[in-house]
């Protein structure tokens, strides 16, 4: 899809992080933005930020987890905008590291009602409404490189989340390929970024226990986390990828780091060769 302005963009996830910035650069493409998220204050503030730049922009309280929620969203999309032309299933969590044995049935629940529920839901509260429309556009779900590696150590929730996405987002193009629909599907799967990803206890809700081990300085941690990656990406670049990837109909949308893309080689080539996976140093204690 090469022609954006004009056209009309939902992104869950905006009020911060990837979500703000894609957000952002649809503004600047000329697009009218749908922005949902789940944190009232920080969602009316960024709409204001977004809208400043010039386009129309509306936005709606969203908990992704809940279908009713999805199909609320799409309502006002189209109700505001007639027709919606990019979807961007983008918010998520990340739970805190802990054995795999450890992580607790609410850890599951949690991380997969919003990394995979909510794309579920995202998918079918849009796609039917837009293969109807008959216009060109694009599902665009936000996994990661951990979607890509061969699993890590005291991250299995978050890890087996992405995964799942990718896996679910490789049917999706499938599908809409095979009944020739106008729309089509692709996955992001970004590197190290600078987000509050690690501060998202801060928006867990209590059935699924109290939240616990909140980063407040998440994107301090972050950073220093990604620094012998080179540092970690701004939002504002991950948004500039996908932008491109949409414009050159590219399903892998991959804006990450080159050491990254080394341990998912490293990874697959150790599979491929029938050797176990590769422990680190982290995973021994």
């Amino acid at each position: 899809m090469e022609q954006l302005s004009g056209k009309t963009a939902v992104v869950t996830g905006a009020a911060s992080g990837i979500g703000l910035g894609l957000s952002k650069r649809f503004a600047e493409e000329g697009m009218r933005v749908v922005m949902a998220d789940i944190e009232a204050p920080v969602l009316e503030a960024a709409a204001a930020d977004v809208r400043a730049i010039g386009q129309p922009v509306v936005s709606l309280v969203t908990d992704v987890r809940k279908p009713e929620a999805l199909e609320a969203l799409a309502n006002l999309a189209y109700a505001e905008f007639g027709a919606v032309h990019v979807v961007c299933n983008n918010a998520g969590v990340q739970n805190r590291d802990r054995l795999t044995w450890e992580q607790s049935i609410e850890d599951w629940k949690w991380v997969f009602d919003v990394n995979v529920s909510g794309v579920v839901n995202g998918i079918r509260s849009f796609v039917p409404r837009m293969i109807a429309g008959d216009e060109e556009g694009i599902i665009v779900n936000t996994a990661s490189m951990a979607g890509l590696v061969t699993g890590a150590p005291m991250a299995s929730v978050y890890y087996a989340s992405k995964h799942a996405v990718l896996s679910l987002t490789e049917s999706l193009f499938r599908d809409l390929a095979t009944q020739e629909a106008k729309i089509t599907a692709a996955v992001v799967c970004p590197g190290a970024v600078s987000t509050n990803i690690f501060a998202s206890e801060r928006n867990r809700p209590g059935e699924y226990g109290a939240p616990e081990g909140i980063i407040p300085e998440s994107r301090v941690v972050m950073d220093r986390a990604a620094a012998p990656l080179g540092g970690a990406m701004a939002p504002a670049d991950v948004a500039e990828h996908v932008v491109n990837g949409i414009r050159e109909s590219r399903f892998y949308i991959f804006p990450a780091q080159d050491m990254i893309f080394g341990y998912v080689k490293m990874g697959h080539d150790r599979m491929w060769e029938g050797k176990n996976p590769a422990v680190s140093r982290r995973g021994r204690g």
